[in-house]
């Protein structure tokens, strides 16, 4: 009987931690947008582009895109780095 409780309280505890580390840890293409806005950039349809790539060039499109449209490389890094 201690060994069964034993397991269900390490099932639920290898299930419930995860979950709750990695929430904070979400980013989004909206966090790329405020990023840029709250250092002075206008966040129009580029932006809005270039912080919604995915996939596994995302983050490098991502930085292209910001780049491209005149961003500061530093601020193009962290912002894609947020989404």
């Amino acid at each position: 009987m201690k060994r069964a409780l034993a397991a269900a309280g390490l099932t639920a505890a290898a299930v419930v931690v995860p979950l709750m580390t990695a929430a904070p840890a979400q980013a989004s293409a909206a966090d790329c947008r405020n990023y840029l806005a709250s250092q002075g950039y206008v966040v129009g349809p580029k932006v809005t582009a270039a912080c919604a790539q995915t996939g596994l060039t995302g983050y490098q499109a991502c930085v292209q895109r910001l780049l491209n449209i005149d961003v500061r490389s530093e601020h193009a890094l962290i912002a894609c780095n947020k989404r």
